[in-house]
């Protein structure tokens, strides 16, 4: 079993090589021709399309029949140099379609199938002469803006902007409508034998336009059209995508065990190997469906609409990403060590910047599959009122903690008082401000209250004030008195972190004598100020003993 697993494995990597190794690149050619077909009128058009079309198909047909009698495993210079032709004048062709309306995701692949399609549909029907078609200066003598297929809803529009702008093309509607038109005359027999089946040639071969060589040795009942698709393409195409779920899932499990969730810098920058990983392998396999094995009709526009809006997503969750990487890279240097708001505030820039470009990727892809965002956008506003009042907090809290970001009243670790509550700082967001209360209790207080209330700030004071009355018993003696008033003023002024100290008799009431002692602590500590406080009372106590004075009780 094991052997056997060994060598499906090795089959399926020897196929996808091959077909990687057969591809011919003929989708890198210019995409602007030097010679571009002259639409200046509905007979030029006309007459430029089938011409194109009908070169594209003899060069093609001559190049793959060259390219069948030669041996090798691939085309020879001079097959690809012939298939180059063709696509050349394939692709001047395609550009007499009117092809604006068509999403830009899929724009390329409808083109080239609406080409196939109308030259279908022109080898079978019967055209009017050419002679009849209106040239340039019946455009001009009628101001000519419009002409219709004889016999047909097929119209020819005069472009009026754009970078088409003057040119007669192929309609929009009738773009649309081709796939109808064709399914009602593909019954009919063409006109000439010259260039039949190019269509099924187109839809039924890998690659583009020329078919590898690898395809002259597929059984011919794998031609067998299944829907939209030969029968090895829906295996490919099978094939391809459960490689492409087993790639997906192996990175995913892969940098899932690498990340550690530690939210470093080195970690933040590495994050974006997830979906750069997936956006490859998104990629290649859109490449390996479209221009390998050429998958076609509206299978493709339906893979390539979801692939594209998936690769936005990617996109989007990968520039997120980038820019969070940055703002992470920013808060990691020394200066803002310590710096809490200036970090919160750094990283959430970044963040909203980082939400602003992924959305304006998610809109480029939306628009580039046909998904009108615009509309939703508009709708926005409509409820942007209601959504106003909902935000209104959460704004006005960021706002509050910007104000404190800019007047900086506090740090972390700072003793405030503010709002009714008093403590230690211990964080200030760009929501809320963490105070810790003497209790020990955390309390997040709103950004808007903290910058609304009066701040108290105990930690930017440069001294705290010692100021106590002490109440004599109204029997101390007049000495006893003078004396305790005297070591009060030597005591505190003996003291280092004392200053501006001052002991005062200011009351004799019948029952009590009263002296203020007051100071001021040099200190900005608040813990150290509790601690020259008990100093101070510890010493106030000792001059009451020495001068034999009692407090009254």
């Amino acid at each position: 079993m094991k052997n056997l697993k060994k060598f499906i494995t090795q089959g399926i990597c020897v196929f996808f090589l091959i077909l990687l190794s057969q591809s011919v690149l003929f989708g890198t050619s210019s995409p602007s021709p030097l010679t571009p077909p002259a639409t200046n009128s509905p007979r030029a058009t006309v007459t430029a399309f089938i011409a194109n079309m009908n070169e594209a198909y003899s060069v093609l047909m001559a190049a793959q029949a060259q390219s069948q009698q030669e041996r090798g495993f691939r085309h020879s210079p001079a097959v690809r140099e012939q298939a180059n032709l063709a696509q050349q004048a394939f692709e001047r062709a395609v550009k007499t379609l009117d092809l604006s309306e068509i999403p830009a995701a899929i724009r390329f692949d409808r083109g080239a199938e609406s080409a196939f399609l109308l030259k279908e549909i022109l080898d079978r029907l019967p055209l009017p002469p050419f002679s009849s078609i209106p040239d340039q200066p019946e455009v001009e003598e009628e101001s000519l803006e419009r002409w219709i297929l004889p016999h047909t809803e097929m119209t020819l529009v005069l472009i009026q902007e754009g970078v088409n702008s003057g040119q007669f093309l192929f309609s929009a509607e009738t773009i649309e409508q081709l796939h109808d038109f064709y399914d009602e005359i593909k019954d009919l027999p063409y006109k000439s034998q010259s260039s039949t089946n190019f269509y099924q040639f187109y839809i039924g071969t890998p690659g583009f336009l020329m078919p590898p060589k690898w395809t002259n040795w597929l059984p011919h009942w794998t031609m067998l059209m299944i829907g939209e698709q030969a029968l090895w393409q829906w295996v490919s195409f099978g094939l391809g995508t459960l490689l492409a779920i087993a790639i997906l899932w192996g990175i995913y499990k892969v940098l899932g065990w690498y990340y550690t969730g530690s939210h470093s810098v080195k970690e933040a920058w590495s994050g974006l190997l997830l979906p750069l990983g997936f956006l490859g392998v998104v990629t290649g396999w859109v490449f390996f469906v479209d221009r390998l094995i050429n998958i076609t009709g509206s299978t493709l526009e339906k893979l390539l609409t979801v692939s594209v809006f998936v690769d936005g997503m990617i996109g989007a969750w990968f520039i997120f990403l980038t820019f969070n990487a940055v703002g992470r890279t920013i808060i990691a240097a020394p200066q803002f060590k310590g710096q809490h708001l200036e970090t919160t505030i750094v990283r959430n820039c970044f963040r909203l910047i980082g939400f602003i470009a992924a959305t304006t990727v998610l809109y480029y892809a939306s628009e580039a599959v046909g998904i009108p965002v615009g509309p939703f956008f508009a709708s926005l506003g409509v409820s942007s009122i209601a959504i106003g009042f909902g935000m209104r907090p959460y704004v006005e809290n960021i706002v509050g903690g910007i104000t404190l970001f800019v007047n900086r009243p506090m740090k972390i670790g700072d003793f405030c008082e503010f709002g009714g509550n008093i403590g230690t700082i211990e964080d200030i967001g760009l929501r809320a401000t963490l105070i810790r209360t003497m209790d020990r209790k955390l309390i997040f207080v709103p950004n808007t209250v903290v910058s609304t209330s009066q701040i108290v700030n105990h930690s930017r004071r440069d001294k705290y004030t010692f100021n106590s009355k002490l109440n004599l018993v109204y029997e101390t003696t007049h000495q006893q008195l003078s004396e305790t008033m005297k070591n009060l003023r030597k005591m505190l002024n003996e003291h280092p972190q004392v200053t501006d100290e001052r002991v005062t008799l200011v009351e004799l009431n019948g029952t009590t004598i009263q002296l203020e002692v007051f100071a001021h602590i040099l200190t900005q500590d608040f813990q150290e100020y509790l601690k020259l406080q008990e100093e101070i009372w510890l010493k106030i106590e000792e001059v009451l003993k020495q001068s034999e004075a009692q407090l009254k009780r």
